[in-house]
């Protein structure tokens, strides 16, 4: 019975990266500028902390999750201006497309950053108890090996979900300019700049 709760961590992980926000929009603007394989590993930073996040809330780790709560205003703050700078970055860049090149390095580089960034949200933990318990499967924590293959299953499904973005974003940048590029990145950097800016104003006023 084990693997159905593989099969539901394949579906949660899906729900959970599938809504368009920053590391979306970094994963996209990768695949395009840079390949399909390049997003893919992106994506898998924020993967990574997905099943993570996916992992303390099927093991029911009350008490990590309080505090991840009770810090979660500050941590916010930090990703904010994260997010901010990462903005800027991209708006007053000049790309071009020989410049544009997918090595190892840069793609472990950027994988680590989609990491730090999905970790600076630890409210996407409580999105995963909230998940459980509308589904039914508040009671993980009591059996290890299901709590376990769910975990599993939303890497899966996180990974999943990346590798459907990367190619599909790829699939509709064949022939791209430095114009290409440069409005590529403006757009990624206001969308960008709003989540960061957004998460600034909505906790700030709450602290």
């Amino acid at each position: 019975m084990s693997l159905i709760y593989l099969l539901w961590g394949i579906f949660i992980g899906l729900i959970m990266a599938a809504p368009i926000g920053p590391v979306n929009v970094i994963c996209i603007r990768r695949a395009m500028t840079r390949g399909s394989m390049n997003g893919f590993v992106v994506g898998m930073g924020a993967a990574l902390a997905d099943g993570l996040f996916g992992t303390l809330a099927a093991f029911g780790l009350t008490s990590i999750t309080r505090i991840l709560d009770n810090l979660s205003g500050w941590i916010e703050i930090v990703g904010g201006i994260v997010l901010i700078v990462i903005a800027l970055n991209l708006w007053f860049s000049h790309p071009h497309i020989l410049d544009t090149q997918d090595t190892y390095k840069d793609r472990i580089k950027a994988a680590t950053g989609t990491f730090l960034l999905t970790m600076t949200n630890p409210m996407t933990v409580l999105g995963f108890v909230a998940l459980f318990v509308g589904l039914g499967l508040g009671d993980m924590g009591q059996n290890y090996a299901n709590a376990a293959f769910i975990s599993v299953g939303i890497f899966i499904g996180s990974g999943l979900w990346w590798a459907i973005l990367s190619l599909c974003a790829a699939k509709v940048s064949e022939k791209l300019s430095d114009h290409h590029l440069s409005r590529i990145n403006k757009v990624s950097a206001i969308i960008i700049f709003t989540f960061g800016t957004v998460a600034l104003i909505n906790n700030l006023f709450f602290l």
